[in-house]
């Protein structure tokens, strides 16, 4: 199944189930206070749907603020519920570093990784 969400030009989001227990959402572009709400609920649909993990790939994303970063802590909590467990898709850009000054490593709630492989 696929779910793909545009309301802005500089925003994409898509939900795969490659499996029945891993739903991957990839996203591209800006995620800020107007395109949070769609990432939120196109996450929260993978879990839903029984994603154990679930990937997020932000290897497209140019910008993330807070409230994207609200989105992920939401989604790994609803996660650890059922011992599933959130994985981070980002390269060496913006959103690493973000990740890395707000000081989510390996060892929090969620892993984060440099590619899906």
């Amino acid at each position: 199944m696929r779910c793909r969400v545009t309301d802005r030009p500089q925003f994409h989001v898509e939900l795969a189930r490659p499996t029945d227990d891993l739903a991957v959402v990839t996203l591209a572009g800006e995620v800020d206070l107007y395109t949070a709400p769609q990432f939120h609920e196109v996450l929260v649909r993978g879990i839903d749907e029984g994603g154990r993990p679930v990937i997020v790939d932000f290897s497209a994303v140019t910008f993330i603020d807070s409230t994207a970063l609200g989105v992920l802590v939401a989604g790994s909590k609803r996660l650890r519920i059922d011992d599933g467990e959130l994985l981070i898709v980002c390269g060496l850009g913006n959103v690493r570093r973000l990740l890395q000054i707000v000081g989510w490593r390996a060892s929090s709630s969620f892993t984060r990784h440099s590619t899906r492989r």
